[in-house]
């Protein structure tokens, strides 16, 4: 299954990185994060010390190639994600 992250840059979205890396079943398919953030263009798993090829990104359109979002951000980003993943279900 292809899992997404929203949210990828803080804490919890780490956590889940860290989480979907370690399970084999899972790919790491999209990492996203705030136009405004720092970590932009990083790989996703850099805080772990592992390449996994995926940049955190704030483009939405990298979830059309994704099976699952899990969307760890505030209020307003998670209604865009709930929108935009409606309307290419």
């Amino acid at each position: 299954m292809r899992i997404a992250i929203s949210g990828a840059s803080g804490r919890m979205g780490r956590m889940l990185i860290e989480a979907v890396l370690a399970r084999p079943e899972l790919t790491l398919a999209a990492a996203l994060d705030h136009a405004g953030s720092s970590h932009l263009g990083e790989d996703a798993g850099a805080f772990l010390g592992k390449a996994t090829g995926v940049q955190l990104g704030s483009d939405l359109a990298a979830l059309k190639d994704c099976d699952c979002l899990i969307d760890f951000t505030r209020p307003e980003g998670t209604l865009a994600h709930v929108q935009l993943a409606y309307s290419i279900r």
